[in-house]
């Protein structure tokens, strides 16, 4: 059994897939391996995102405790 790995563009994914897909079962194992985006990328960008908000959070909240515990009762 040998180990294949490509790199594919998005346009050509589908037609790879189905052409595995349809092989012998018994002599063919598609593996996916789907990548996981890069933490540092995603604090990146939800920094971006946040970055040009003029949103107050949490402003009308006079006793965080208070309003913490709030939300924990409401799930009982």
């Amino acid at each position: 059994m040998h180990t294949i790995t490509l790199k594919v563009q998005n346009t050509m994914y589908d037609h790879i897939m189905y052409l595995l897909k349809n092989l012998d079962k018994k002599e063919v194992e598609v593996i996916q391996d789907y990548q996981v985006p890069d933490q540092v990328n995603i604090k990146q960008q939800l920094k971006a995102l946040l970055e040009n908000k003029d949103i107050e959070i949490f402003q009308s909240i006079d006793n965080p405790m208070l309003w913490q515990q709030a939300q924990r009762d409401e799930w009982l």
